[in-house]
């Protein structure tokens, strides 16, 4: 028989000793010297010991429990079997597969009612306060934005709205979208609704899009390149308010440096304004204390660009999204600190192409189905 490291088996250091977690059980055990040792041995199939052998293999009871315990696999085996069909957690990597393993329940877990969270969120509240529910730059200059309700939501209907809804990738170069259209969209998107106000909490904020336990990860960053009546630059959507703040006013963003954190999308330069979203940690880690709340940021983020899309359809607007960012250009340009706040995602919206719209409404009455596609080197759909 041979035996090998489990692949699923993470190993960290913790306060001077290596831990060994195993996502799969929930389980997690320090290592003693003499395994942390041993396991080298075992970093690709080894011979484990047998019969005679075990008995003079000073290792061999230790080996054994380490089997045991499922730090090790041995060859042929229901564990090795299950390692070796990983289908694409194996594609996506350790981390992938760890986290998802780490936050998945299993069917015996206990979850509190929402009367035990409420009384343990009363209770602790004198010695942790909730943390504010939307970020502020007090500092930087505003641009006030026009109301929503100049620009309501009229024409076609839901269905078609739905119907309708693309993702665009050809833009009109040099377009500007209009401040007005810009304000509906924020207003949707992220702006405050309406204000709830729970006995012995603080008031809560009630959007257009659901947030777990209404605490309103998501901040919007506006990256403008092309906004009627508002300069280029970098701002933070304050939703209370309903204003634009300028947070780098010294900064300018082109459309090459917006191409380059957005992984070489040469697309993305085309846009009128790129909304970033982040997310703010402490603001949900406040309530829910277990990793499975990261799950959550993206769920949330899904519903802001699902709205975004809506909105900007329903306005003539031309919507994308995307995940492919370089985290860290961005994290500097913001000045985010990743520990606290997050970058997940990002919406772009501009004016479309004449010829996309034309390719568009060909396709909702009947024409050739067909993906939206820049049309260039990006794409491989051009020069």
């Amino acid at each position: 028989m041979r035996l090998r490291i489990s692949r699923l088996s993470v190993f960290t250091w913790r306060n001077g000793t290596m831990v060994c977690d195993d996502p799969v059980r929930h389980r997690q055990f320090a290592l003693s010297a003499d395994a942390r040792r041993v396991l080298p041995r075992f970093a690709d199939w080894s011979p484990a010991p047998g019969g005679d052998t075990a008995d003079r293999d000073p290792d061999g009871r230790l080996i054994a429990q380490l089997l045991a315990a499922h730090v090790l696999v041995a060859e042929g085996s229901p564990e090795h079997d299950f390692e070796e069909r990983l289908g694409p957690w194996a594609e996506w990597g350790t981390a992938a597969r760890y986290f998802h393993l780490a936050t998945r329940t299993h069917a015996d877990e206990k979850f509190s009612t929402a009367a035990e969270d409420t009384a343990w969120l009363l209770r602790t509240l004198p010695d942790r306060p909730q943390p504010a529910q939307a970020k502020q730059y007090p500092d930087a200059p505003r641009v006030p934005l026009p109301p929503a309700d100049d620009t309501p939501l009229a024409g076609p209907g839901l269905d078609q709205v739905l119907r309708r809804r693309r993702t665009t990738r050809r833009f009109e170069r040099g377009a500007q979208v209009p401040r007005q259209e810009l304000a509906t969209l924020l207003h949707w998107v992220a702006g405050a609704l309406h204000t709830v106000e729970p006995s012995g909490l603080q008031p809560q904020l009630l959007k257009a899009s659901p947030s777990a336990g209404a605490l309103h990860t998501l901040e919007v960053y506006p990256v403008v390149l092309g906004v009627e009546g508002v300069e280029p630059g970098i701002y933070h959507y304050r939703a209370a308010e309903h204003v634009l703040e300028s947070i780098a006013p010294d900064r300018k963003v082109d459309a090459d440096e917006l191409v380059h954190w957005c992984g070489g999308q040469s697309y993305v330069g085309d846009a009128g304004v790129v909304l970033f979203y982040t997310a703010g940690l402490e603001r949900t880690a406040w309530k829910y204390r277990t990793g499975r709340t990261y799950r959550t940021l993206f769920m949330e983020l899904g519903h802001f660009s699902q709205t975004a899309y809506l909105v900007g359809t329903a306005l003539g607007l031309g919507v994308f999204f995307t995940a492919a960012t370089r985290d860290g250009a961005v994290e500097e340009a913001l000045g985010l600190d990743w520990t606290t706040e997050i970058l997940v995602g990002l919406n772009g919206i501009g004016v479309p192409a004449q010829e996309e719209t034309v390719r568009q409404k060909a396709m909702l009455e009947g024409g050739p189905a067909d993906f939206s596609f820049a049309g260039d080197a990006w794409d491989g759909r051009g020069a």
